[in-house]
């Protein structure tokens, strides 16, 4: 597994949750991922963002809920608003098209 799999992996997911390849429903909030930057010992990281609400204006509010941290092998070591289990399972194995 490699770091670009596993965001292939998280891109099937958010797309099978919300049908936008950076957002997904979580437990009590809606999502938004952005990548980072990749380091010299290839860690990708990024932010998390959590949907705060609407303003008057129909625009969208979203403010830092976190971050993840993808290790060079693709295991997903920090990733807010995804459930641990989740996690595991888009580190280690090809999520396939629901479509």
């Amino acid at each position: 597994m490699s770091t670009q799999q596993t965001i292939d992996n998280l891109h099937k997911y958010c797309e099978s949750n919300s049908a936008n390849f950076q957002i997904w429903q979580g437990k009590n909030a809606t999502y938004h991922w952005n990548r980072g930057k990749v380091t010299s010992s290839g860690l990708v990281n990024g932010v998390v963002r959590k949907l705060a609400g609407i303003d008057a204006t129909g625009r969208q509010i979203w403010v830092v809920a976190g971050s993840f941290k993808i290790a060079p092998d693709g295991t997903i070591l920090r990733f807010t608003g995804i459930p641990k289990s989740v996690q595991k399972q888009l580190s280690t194995i090809t999520v396939k098209e629901t479509v």
